[in-house]
């Protein structure tokens, strides 16, 4: 992975794009349409996550937008389903069609994180929960 200025607004990966939105209160994540994530993918994800929060010192409430996604290896999605980085505080998946729907409750029902996690459809009823929980956690 290419040295990265984590304190940045916006990051590009080559599987989805990683950006701070609503006042940096949302680490928004988009997948890239027809993308397949892989096991590497997955690692640099959470590592980007996790370096991007302690750049801003600040816990994450992730809007994941799954929506254009292909779909994701079996180590991928496991890698997504065992943890989250420490600092994510929320998880928000926004879906749409068949696959992305079922890519995200495979990772709803196989989490074993202890924080709360939600599929939508609307993407401001998304943010919308996101700010919420950020508020009931304050």
């Amino acid at each position: 992975m290419q040295a990265k200025n984590y304190q940045k607004e916006r990051i590009e990966l080559a599987s989805c794009t990683i950006y701070w939105s609503y006042n940096s209160a949302i680490l928004e994540q988009v997948i890239h349409e027809h993308y397949t994530v892989q096991i590497e993918d997955a690692k640099e994800i959470d590592q980007t996550i996790a370096r991007m929060a302690v750049a801003r010192g600040q816990a994450v409430y992730h809007l994941a937008d799954i929506r254009q996604i292909k779909g994701g290896t079996v180590e991928a999605r496991r890698k997504f389903s065992a943890d989250f980085p420490s600092c994510v505080r929320a998880v928000a998946l926004l879906v749409s069609g068949a696959v992305s729907r079922l890519l995200g409750n495979f990772l709803i029902q196989l989490s074993h994180a202890d924080i709360p996690i939600q599929l939508f459809v609307d993407r401001e009823e998304a943010i919308d929960w996101l700010l919420e929980q950020k508020s009931k956690q304050q």
